[in-house]
């Protein structure tokens, strides 16, 4: 595992809140390193007067950074042009607070490169791919043509591209000749813990089981229409959803899913929590709709599913296929209630062991540890 050195993780989004392979990941490096996240820039004066660096309770070496709040205007030319050397003079007495010298710039997303005058010279850049942008949901093929565009430049700039499915790999490697498959994983050690306990959140105890669960983003992703005939057909099943509920374009679906009786949303819960609550799930769902974004994913809540030892019913995207000797894989939207009824009764000792074998195998520090042996390297050839 690297030690003693600085990363700085330019993020898309907020530390606080869903947690994603970004703040798995940087807690596993901050054990060690010395870690600054990011986050993004915010537009109002709603923060003014709170700390723009902050130490991360229980990570003594993980500071997140909050630039100083702007007016909306300050996007625009020239106040654009100003407001960015006032953030990169904010970011210098942070770095110089922290004595961070060389960083490794971590980026995640195209758009990114932008704001890449405003980060002082890095030691080393990584670009690390978690989703096929282009196929987010609401883009228009301007957005997508500038999105391509940006991500190109990226590849340019990067030392080292990590991407998290097959898919991925495939079609990013031939941009950048140091591509890296390492796909997400588990806190195996949290689902050990909460597992040593018997006992239920109250929230989810209050639920009839069987309860299907679902954990993670609740957004566009989902295949509502799915979900919302496989409530219907079997009220007997509670289908339970934890998670931040966010949708690009505006879903009717998703309030008529929550109109049924048998349907609770239980909404977003602190991470050290969620172990405790996928645990009381009979099966874990992957519901996404067959595309271009599913086809690309590897999800976080798949090694979750597997590190509680639950039996997971998917709708089949390549990332579960991956473990279709461990998982129920429907073909099909059609096929799914069939699939979750076969999960359903997946329960015997040996058949939960060996989810929870996977999940050992595929834990944050393991992915941790391939990074940094892929990181030494580079520097090594430097």
């Amino acid at each position: 595992m690297l030690k003693e050195h600085h990363f700085i993780y330019l993020a898309p989004e907020k530390w606080a809140g869903l947690w994603r392979n970004r703040q798995q990941l940087m807690s596993v490096f901050a054990r060690d390193n010395t870690v600054l996240f990011i986050e993004p820039p915010t537009f109002s004066f709603r923060l003014a007067g709170q700390s723009l660096l902050r130490r991360q309770v229980g990570l003594p070496n993980l500071y997140v950074f909050r630039f100083p709040p702007y007016p909306p205007l300050s996007g625009r030319f020239p106040l654009e042009r100003i407001f960015r050397i006032a953030r990169r003079h904010s970011l210098i007495q942070a770095l110089k607070k922290l004595d961070m010298q060389n960083p490794i710039l971590w980026l995640s997303r195209p758009y990114m490169v932008e704001r890449l005058a405003e980060i002082p010279r890095a030691r080393l850049l990584v670009y690390h791919v978690v989703d096929e942008y282009a196929g987010y949901a609401g883009l228009t093929r301007e957005q997508t043509q500038r999105l391509r565009e940006q991500e190109k430049r990226i590849f340019s700039l990067a030392d080292i591209v990590v991407v998290t499915s097959k898919k991925l790999y495939e079609t990013k490697s031939p941009f950048h000749p140091r591509t890296y498959l390492v796909p997400n994983a588990a806190n195996y050690e949290a689902y050990s813990e909460a597992l040593r306990d018997p006992r239920l959140p109250e929230a989810l105890a209050a639920i009839p089981p069987p309860r299907l669960g679902y954990s993670g983003l609740i957004g566009d992703k989902l295949d509502l229409e799915m979900l919302l005939c496989l409530a219907k057909a079997h009220p007997q099943w509670s289908l339970v959803f934890l998670g931040e509920a966010r949708f690009v374009r505006p879903s009717e679906l998703w309030p008529r899913l929550l109109s049924l009786p048998n349907v609770h949303y239980l909404g977003q819960v602190e991470i050290s929590k969620v172990p405790h609550y996928v645990k009381g799930f009979q099966a874990g769902l992957i519901p996404y709709r067959q595309n271009l974004q599913a086809e690309n994913i590897s999800p976080l809540k798949l090694y979750d599913y597997l590190a509680a030892g639950i039996p997971v019913a998917s709708i089949d995207i390549p990332a579960a296929r991956e473990f279709k000797g461990h998982l129920h894989i429907a073909e099909n939207p059609l096929r799914f209630p069939e699939i979750v009824e076969a999960a359903l009764g997946d329960t015997s000792p040996e058949r939960i062991l060996a989810r929870r074998d996977i999940a050992a195998q595929n834990t944050w520090e393991a992915r941790g540890e391939q990074i940094s042996s892929i990181i030494l390297t580079t520097l090594r050839s430097e």
